[in-house]
């Protein structure tokens, strides 16, 4: 049956060319319709909620902003968890949905309408922004702008580069590509109105007539249309839209004429809202707009036309000018390194495979072999472009690690026929039952390695979730090498070149052919079958020695190496933090970053891309506190610069420290899956805050003192100095004094209130009425603004309130209704403990008696620990899954219990040789990639071990056993050398330059590359010397057990 359907492609050479031809056309069709992107188009399964309430206090914000969101949301089901961060004036909420959620839009939306039924005070002006995380609209890079000549800017200085940067921002908007901008340091003008509140009582003019006064007579009105055949409209225009007209406006009439303009009692100045942060970009204050990319277009596309517009706009617009732009972050950097990985590697890889071929098989053999590279690459091209995926790093990953497999199957279905025309058979024939012969050891062959990478698919977490497009692409690329190999690749098998045809015979095929000198690696198969007779005689004695090293690998990874879920490697972005000095202000700061600015100026246009500086900026949702700075050094990737990340570390560390002033310094670099940047993160989750700041205060103690810990610190909002303000509500109703009034003099006297807006072009101006400087920075000048009465009397504050100065946080983090305090650690370069064990040491010797004394504290290692314990525990179900479904496969192809043990042999060997790899390069941790590695290793090591073992039990003679049966098992096993050997090397070939990095390095792929090949090249000898000498112990036993089995 099987033949037959092979002979039907075989004598149809015009469709298997036509097939050939459409995929490769189809392919390229694909290409340029699939969108570039730098990671696959997800929906994160988190939900953050933001809102504004100016001017209120964390406390504030937590009772009247926060809790009224968390209540409502907490209820909806389908919501896994729920944090939040209470700042001043600010509430961020992030919303945990929970895994696989097949109603995913209809909880979003639920969230959505429970926001927006929260009951949240009217100050809260601006509704709750909702936003949902998706890849597909990512900022993709920042455009920065400096002034070259302006280290912190004035108001003049301002002025000019906001109005470059927002004419940029227009140019930007204006692409296609583009769907959105979000400014950093770009702030909003605004006429600020500062009164002088001892002007205003020499006047006898309450504050807040003032402020309605200048609102009253702030007008623009339609009135209408006059009902005439005209019909002319009409409209009252009076508005306040000048510095002159406000300092002119008559707040109120005196005696004899006199009058009183607002002038005399406020200054009124142009100005921008007031930031306490600083934002520099390579030394000079700058306003950043990061960019954010429309979801119809790839990444390229639109990093391509962002770039393009930047360079017009330096070309046409800063020509002669101080102001320069620079790019950063570009999300594109990754993709197309990727992309330069696959060409330079993948070309790497191919050609190595070429030579392979042309060296292990005949001419005809290796074209037509090498021909399926291409193929089996387009037809994966069609299959993205046809699911709707992207071309992204993770898909691109998917694509290198078969790079080397997707010639296997047509290597062993080759060789196969070429070996049958070698011994004399027709062409058509030999393609016909060579492929036949082959066909179920090449299909469990795919089917096993499939299955190896299947548990990809139900991995949890928010970075596995997007790795699970990479068994997608591994499916389509050996599923079109499976057809071509199986339904093409016969069909040319059967003609040869041009140039080696003679005489056809009527049927159109070539005679058989001529016996010949036989191929140079025939002599290989020869001394491998002499090296199987020798050691098949002592074949317990090789069983026993593979189990020693087993044994010999196992102890290695028990005493030697450890699971890190992300091991530190190279990195593409430094930060440098710490403090200028407990006392020291903002500006003080930004003087003092600036030798390290200078220090890392050194360094652009070499290693370093650019550099950013954040002053007075909070972090991991602290408090600002103005002595504090963070510098963010982006740098080139590992093969595009001479020095290691540790090194450049080192060399900065070295210079940074000799400058004076400098504190609580920490240089550290990002790592891969943690959001924190710290390896050690501990969560202290209980609400008492006296409680909270004591079990922080003990474990951060104890951590300190841990040998393999540094950079310990405790993530403690400020608690800054709070005046709590209460009426004395009998004297405001004696004194006819509103609260309102109370509450509205006091919020314009110190946050100011914006009283209307102004029209300006693209953009708005706020009108903010408040008071001067010397009294919104005094508490007992601001109680001495006085308040009105309905008698017209005026009433200082001070009278009619009572003033408590406490302290409160500037911050409040809660998880799942509790307020929670973190912790966080870094590890000591060279240390050989992971941060599980870091943290299991604290949980076995520390908690407990923390947790006996504060029995309502919850303590819980968050970060990458959490994550590699889930991780850890899943891992372990995939290897059972694999195993299991590759025990089934190979049942199902042997139609034996026992069989399959044997080739399952490999699979542990397998690992054993990814064991000392890692261990003879130095690599004492290995990470999720790593073991993701071997356990696709697991699929793929088996297929030599099937390709060995079908021989042996086809071709196996139970009647010539006694004559010489390890003779019998050497002669078959010789002819399976060229296959298993060159299915290796060409596999190795295609990924040992990634592995590697030969032209171009990736830390992710590099880990899992290098599993795989190692395993595979340590598999092979387990299948060239193991399989055939497990398959004689299992001969030995059937003889044993039941000897009239065997035939005489």
């Amino acid at each position: 049956m099987l033949e037959k359907i092979v002979a039907y492609f075989v004598d149809r050479h015009l469709l298997t060319n036509l097939v050939f031809v459409v995929v490769f056309i189809g392919g390229i069709f694909a290409w340029k319709n699939t969108s570039k992107e730098e990671m696959p188009n997800v929906t994160f399964d988190f939900v953050r909620i933001s809102a504004r309430y100016p001017g209120a206090t964390a406390e504030e914000v937590e009772h009247f902003v926060t809790k009224p969101i968390e209540e409502k949301v907490r209820g909806i089901d389908g919501v896994y968890r729920v944090t939040s961060n209470s700042g001043n004036g600010t509430s961020s909420v992030s919303v945990e949905l929970e895994q696989n959620l097949p109603n995913r839009d209809e909880v979003i939306m639920d969230v959505r309408n429970a926001v927006s039924d929260a009951k949240l005070p009217d100050d809260v002006t601006e509704d709750p922004n909702v936003r949902v995380f998706k890849t597909s609209q990512m900022a993709i890079i920042d455009v920065v702008l400096i002034d070259k000549k302006i280290h912190l800017h004035t108001v003049a200085s301002r002025r000019n580069l906001q109005a470059y940067a927002h004419a940029l921002e227009n140019q930007l908007l204006n692409l296609s590509e583009v769907n959105s901008i979000d400014r950093t340091n770009y702030l909003r003008e605004e006429i600020r109105i500062m009164t002088d509140p001892a002007k205003l009582i020499k006047f006898n003019i309450p504050f807040n007539t003032a402020m309605s006064e200048v609102r009253a007579n702030h007008v623009r009105q339609p009135a209408g249309t006059i009902d005439i055949k005209s019909e002319p409209s009409v409209t009252l225009v009076s508005e306040l839209d000048t510095i002159e007209k406000l300092n002119g406006l008559i707040i109120q009439g005196g005696f004899e004429g006199q009058v009183v303009k607002l002038g005399q009692v406020a200054d009124v100045a142009m100005t921008y809202k007031t930031d306490k942060s600083i934002f520099k970009a390579n030394g000079h204050e700058a306003v950043m707009l990061r960019v954010v990319k429309s979801g119809s277009y790839g990444i390229l596309e639109a990093i391509d036309a962002v770039q393009k517009q930047v360079e017009r706009y330096r070309r046409n617009n800063l020509k002669g000018t101080d102001i320069e732009v620079a790019l950063l972050d570009d999300e594109s950097v990754d993709l197309k390194n990727r992309l330069y990985l696959i060409a330079a590697n993948g070309s790497l890889g191919f050609t190595l495979i070429l030579i392979l071929l042309f060296v292990f098989l005949n001419f005809k053999s290796g074209v037509w072999v090498a021909l399926g590279i291409p193929f089996t690459i387009f037809f994966t091209m069609i299959c993205i472009w046809t699911l709707g995926y992207t071309i992204n790093n993770i898909t691109l990953a998917g694509v290198i690690i078969v790079m080397g497999m997707i010639v296997d199957d047509a290597i062993v279905v080759s060789e196969n026929i070429s070996r049958l025309q070698a011994g004399g058979m027709p062409a058509r024939d030999a393609a016909c039952k060579g492929t036949a012969a082959v066909f179920f050891p090449v299909v469990a062959s795919v089917l096993t390695t499939c299955v190896a990478f299947l548990p990809l698919y139900f991995f949890q977490g928010r970075f596995v979730q997007m790795l699970k497009y990479i068994p997608a692409i591994i499916f389509c690329m050996l599923g079109a090498s499976l057809l071509e190999s199986l339904i093409i690749l016969p069909g040319h098998m059967r003609f040869e070149f041009p140039k080696f045809k003679t005489r056809r015979g009527k049927s159109g095929d070539i005679p058989p052919a001529a016996p010949n000198n036989g191929h140079w690696f025939d002599r290989i198969e020869g001394r491998y079958g002499r090296l199987l007779e020798k050691v098949l005689p002592y074949k317990w004695l090789v069983f026993l020695s593979f189990i020693i090293l087993f044994v010999f690998s196992g102890y290695i990874v028990k005493t030697k190496m450890k699971f890190v879920m992300f091991p530190n490697e190279e990195t593409r972005d430094i930060t440098i933090s710490g403090s200028a000095g407990e006392k020291a202000g903002r500006y003080d700061t930004a003087e003092k970053t600036k030798q390290i600015e200078n220090i890392l100026s050194g360094y652009l246009g070499k290693e370093v891309i650019g550099f950013r500086t954040r002053i007075a900026s909070s972090h991991r949702g602290r408090a600002v506190e103005e002595d504090k700075f963070r510098v963010n050094a982006e740098i080139l990737s590992k093969d595009k610069r001479k020095k290691s990340a540790d090194d450049l570390m080192d060399e900065w560390k070295e210079k940074i420290m000799k400058i004076e002033g400098l504190r609580d310094m920490r240089f550290s670099k990002s790592r891969w899956g943690s959001d924190s940047g710290s390896p050690m993160e501990l969560a202290v989750m209980v609400n008492n805050d006296g409680i909270r700041d004591s079990v922080a205060e003990k474990m951060a103690e104890a951590m300190r003192k841990h040998p393999a810990l540094l950079n310990v610190e405790i993530s403690r909002p400020l608690t800054n100095p709070e005046y709590k303000i209460s009426l004395k509500r009998e004297k405001i109703r004696r004194l006819s004094i509103t609260p309102a009034d109370v509450s509205s003099t006091l919020r314009a006297a110190i946050e100011g209130i914006i009283i209307y807006n102004l029209p300006a072009d693209d953009e708005e101006i706020d009108v903010r009425f408040t008071t001067i400087d010397s009294v919104k920075n005094d508490i007992e000048k601001i109680l001495g603004i006085p308040v009105e009465n309905r008698g017209n009397y005026l009433v200082p504050m001070r009278d009619i309130v009572d003033v408590v100065e406490t302290l409160s946080p500037n911050s409040i983090e809660r998880k799942d209704g509790k307020r929670i305090t973190k912790v966080y650690a870094d590890i000591k370069p060279g240390s050989k403990l992971t941060p599980v064990e870091i943290a299991g040491f604290f949980e076995e010797n520390d908690f407990p008696q923390i947790l006996s004394e504060y029995p309502s504290a919850r303590l819980i290692f968050e970060g990458e620990v959490q994550d590699t314990r889930e991780s850890k525990g899943e891992l372990k179900y995939a290897v059972i899954t694999v195993i299991f479904l590759i025990y089934v496969v190979l049942i199902l192809l042997f139609d034996s219990l026992v069989k399959p043990l044997i080739i399952m042999l490999s699979i542990p060997f397998g690992v054993v040789g990814v064991i000392l790899a890692f261990w003879l390069h130095g690599k004492t941790m290995f990470g999720f990639f790593a073991a993701i590695g071997a356990i696709g290793l697991a699929g793929v090591v088996v297929n030599d071990s099937i390709l060995m073992l079908v021989k042996l039990t086809e071709n196996y003679d139970d009647r010539k056993r006694k004559a010489d049966s390890n003779f019998q098992i050497a002669d078959i096993g010789k002819t399976r050398l060229r296959a298993v050997m060159l299915t290796t090397l060409t596999t190795v070939a295609g990924i040992i330059p990634t592995a590697y990095g030969f032209a171009g390095y990736d830390a992710m792929l590099a880990e899992m590359m290098l599993a795989i090949a190692w395993g595979l090249m340590f598999a092979t000898l387990i299948t060239l010397l193991l399989i055939p000498c497990s398959f004689a112990l299992l001969q030995d036993t059937r003889f044993l057990l039941h000897p009239e089995a065997i035939k005489e």
